[in-house]
C-alpha cells in the first residue's frame, strides 16, 4: 500500500470506539462482507410489504442529506465518497451520474444470476440531488461504468435516526473490569492502534486513481454504520413478521459476519503489517487474539474487551459502544426480550475463534473460497456463539460467548 496523503480528506474524529465523519459513525468492512450482506437482504425479495432493492438504495439517501444539513457541500461529499473507498462518483450531465470506478460495481460479487448491484451508489446520488435515481448500467453486468439516471420526482425519504442515543464515555480499561480474567500478555494495544492509524486506509482521486481501498488482500470501505444497521434490521424484522423462525433469520446475518472475519481478520493476520508490528508481541494463540482485538478497536466497530479465554470451555468478549447496539437504539425502541441481536458482532467473534482455534491462522493457510468451505465453515469441530447482553436491550455492553 502506498502512504501518500489523500486530497481534501474529510475530518475523521475517533471517539469512544467510533470513527465519525460529519457526525455519522463509519466502520471498516471488506467487499466480502458487503457482498454477503447485500445478498442476504436481496434474498428477502417477495416478502409482504418489503422491497429489498428499494431498501438497499433508500437507506443511504437520508444519511447523505444529514451530512448536507450539517454543512457538507456536494464537492465535500464527492471527495468523501472516494476517501471512504466507494470509488469515483461524478456528474455526466443534468440527469446523469456515473462511477467509472466503484466498490459495488467492481469489488462486489454475487452468487448466481448477475444483477445491477450499485444500490448504495444510487442512494448516494439521491441524497446529493434530492431526486429519485435509477441505476441504468452496471459494471457487474459487463458495462464499462455504472450509470445513474435521475427522475423528475423528489424522493421524499425521511431521516430514520429518530432517537438520541449518546456513546458511553466511561468504558473500562483493558483487563480492568469486574469479571475479567487475569491475563498475562505482552501485547500492547495502544501501540497497535497507533500503528493502524498510520496505515493509508483511504481511497484516492485524480488521474489513474480509483477511489478504492486495496488492503490486507481485500477491498475495504469505510462505510456508514447506520446503513448497515438499517438494511439488516429492516430485513430481519420483515422476515420475522412473515413467520420465518428468528434463529433462521439471524443465522443469515451472523453468517455474513463470519465471512467478514475469515476474509478481513484473516487478511490482517496474514499481512506484512501484522507480522512486523503485532506478531513480535505474541507468544501464543491467546496473544494473537489480544492483538486482533486491538486492531479491531481502531476500525470503528466499538471498543472490544476480552473477558475470558478458556480454550477448553469458552471465549467471552464484550463490545462497548458496538456500532450495531448504538445504531439499533438510534433507530428503534429498546428491545425487551431479544439479546441475540448484534449479528455482525456474533459472526465476527465466532470467526475470530475459528481462525485461531479451528484452522490456526498462524500456520499461514491460503485463505480462499475452497478453504473457507472445506475447513473454516465446515460444521465439524465448529464452535457456536450466543449473545448474553445487548445494548439494544438496555445493557451496558454487548457480550458474546463462544463455546464448543
Amino acid at each position: 500500500m502506498t502512504t501518500d496523503n489523500p486530497t481534501n480528506p474529510p475530518q475523521v474524529i475517533s471517539e469512544n470506539g467510533h470513527n465519525i465523519i460529519g457526525g455519522l459513525s463509519r466502520v471498516f468492512h471488506c467487499n466480502h462482507y458487503n457482498a454477503h450482506l447485500q445478498m442476504t437482504v436481496l434474498m428477502s425479495k417477495g416478502l409482504p410489504n418489503h422491497h429489498p432493492e428499494s431498501l438497499l438504495k433508500d437507506a443511504q439517501t437520508p444519511l447523505v442529506e444529514l451530512l448536507k444539513n450539517q454543512g457538507s457541500s456536494n464537492e465535500d461529499l464527492l471527495n468523501e465518497f472516494s476517501f471512504c473507498g466507494f470509488g469515483i462518483l461524478k456528474q455526466v450531465d443534468e440527469n446523469t451520474w456515473e462511477t467509472p470506478h466503484s466498490h459495488y460495481g467492481e469489488a462486489i460479487y454475487e452468487h448466481g444470476k448477475k444483477y445491477k448491484s450499485c444500490f448504495f451508489n444510487t442512494g448516494y446520488v439521491q441524497g446529493l440531488i434530492g431526486k429519485i435515481a435509477e441505476e441504468t448500467a452496471c459494471q457487474v453486468m459487463g458495462d464499462s461504468s455504472d450509470i445513474f439516471t435521475l427522475h423528475a420526482e423528489s424522493h421524499g425519504l425521511a431521516n430514520y435516526l429518530v432517537n438520541d442515543y449518546p456513546l458511553q464515555t466511561n468504558v473500562p480499561e483493558r483487563f480492568r473490569f469486574p469479571g475479567c480474567q487475569d491475563f498475562n500478555t505482552r501485547v500492547d494495544e495502544a501501540q497497535i492502534m497507533a500503528a493502524v492509524a498510520t496505515l493509508p486506509l483511504f481511497g484516492r482521486q485524480g488521474e489513474n486513481e480509483t477511489g478504492l481501498i486495496d488492503a490486507f488482500g481485500v477491498v475495504l470501505t469505510n462505510h456508514f454504520s447506520d446503513y448497515y444497521n438499517r438494511i439488516s434490521y429492516e430485513t430481519y424484522f420483515a422476515m420475522c413478521k412473515t413467520g420465518i423462525p428468528e434463529e433462521d433469520s439471524k443465522e443469515m446475518f451472523v453468517q455474513s459476519g463470519h465471512v467478514c472475519a475469515f476474509n478481513t481478520f484473516g487478511g490482517i493476520m496474514s499481512s506484512p503489517e501484522w507480522h512486523a508490528v503485532v506478531e513480535p508481541m505474541c507468544d501464543n494463540r491467546e496473544d494473537w487474539m489480544h492483538g486482533m482485538v486491538a486492531v479491531l478497536n481502531a476500525l470503528g466497530w466499538g471498543i472490544f474487551r476480552i473477558e475470558k479465554i478458556d480454550v477448553e470451555k469458552e471465549f467471552v468478549i464484550r463490545a462497548y459502544n458496538s456500532y450495531e447496539g448504538v445504531g439499533f437504539r438510534r433507530m428503534y425502541s429498546q428491545t425487551t426480550d431479544d439479546r441475540n441481536i448484534s449479528f455482525l458482532g456474533m459472526g465476527a467473534v465466532l470467526g475470530l475463534v475459528h481462525l485461531l482455534w479451528k484452522v490456526d491462522i498462524r500456520e499461514k493457510p491460503t485463505l480462499n473460497q475452497k478453504f473457507y468451505v472445506e475447513q473454516f465453515n465446515n460444521p465439524e469441530n465448529s464452535y457456536s456463539v450466543v449473545q448474553t447482553h445487548a445494548i439494544a436491550a438496555g445493557d451496558e455492553y454487548d457480550r458474546f460467548v463462544v463455546s464448543k
